[in-house]
């Protein structure tokens, strides 16, 4: 099984410097999906020489449009300790910086584990009942939904819901679970004002905060199956909304959470 990450061509161009192109595979009306922009991200700092342990953060500020064409992402270790270390990366394109990463990672060890969250009693992703759709647009034919709440691309919204959505994910092609497909994932939520508003509206995401929880052992549990997504709005207001996302394996074990701000025109 092929990972998310391989399919994220990055050459080393120098000491720290990474050269690529923005794959048009995960395109959005606005640039570059931030889901693949975040896995790029990613993707490069842990492809720097040595061992670092795993992802336990990524926060991300999407400060440009990721256009088609070339990038360049310049990584820089900010500090090293027994199990944690610190990276910056930036992604550049035309001279201009599109987006910046804080990433954070560290090696696990055996301690007192529990999680206080409960994964949502849902029917399994296989369950025929559940609706399949995803974005018209070039990174919704990469990754697909199978709906347990409400699809908003294809149905009206009911304006007296409340704006969360519940579905579970995947990759269209069945590539391998990875941090970076989880980081990608993260970002595949739809925008909160579809719940009050017909269409597709215009939104792109600002900030976003990333947490993962997953082990090693339930990384290769999913493997190329689904992943269940939680999403749900706290605030939209004056041009701007936030949502939380909660995601969680077949098995109920608590993958990764996220923090997100996005702008949007009304």
């Amino acid at each position: 099984m092929t990972a998310f990450a391989d399919t994220i061509i990055l050459d080393a161009s120098g000491s720290n410097a990474w050269t690529g192109a923005a794959d048009p595979a995960y395109a959005h009306p606005g640039g570059r999906f931030g889901g693949w922009t975040a896995a790029a991200l990613l993707t490069a700092a842990m492809r720097e020489p040595g061992d670092r342990g795993d992802p336990l953060s990524l926060t991300v500020l999407f400060t440009d449009a990721v256009n088609d064409g070339d990038i360049e992402i310049a990584t820089r270790q900010l500090r090293t300790g027994a199990r944690l270390q610190f990276w910056r990366a930036e992604l550049h394109q035309s001279e201009k910086v599109c987006a910046h990463a804080q990433i954070t990672f560290g090696k696990r060890r055996e301690t007192l584990a529990f999680t206080d969250l409960e994964m949502p009693d849902v029917p399994p992703a296989e369950d025929a009942s559940l609706a399949e759709g995803s974005p018209s647009a070039p990174f919704g034919e990469q990754l697909i939904g199978r709906w347990v709440s409400t699809m908003p691309f294809e149905q009206r919204p009911d304006p007296s819901a409340k704006a969360r959505s519940l579905f579970w994910c995947r990759h269209r092609d069945g590539l391998r679970m990875d941090h970076v497909l989880l980081a990608c994932l993260l970002d595949y939520a739809p925008p909160r004002i579809m719940y009050r508003r017909d269409g597709f509206p215009m939104s792109s995401t600002v900030s976003m905060n990333a947490y993962f929880h997953v082990t090693p052992e339930e990384i290769a549990e999913v493997g190329d199956g689904w992943v269940l997504s939680d999403v749900a709005c706290r605030r939209c207001e004056g041009g701007y909304y936030d949502h939380e996302i909660r995601m969680w394996s077949p098995s109920g074990a608590l993958l990764a959470t996220s923090e997100q701000v996005a702008a949007f025109r009304d």
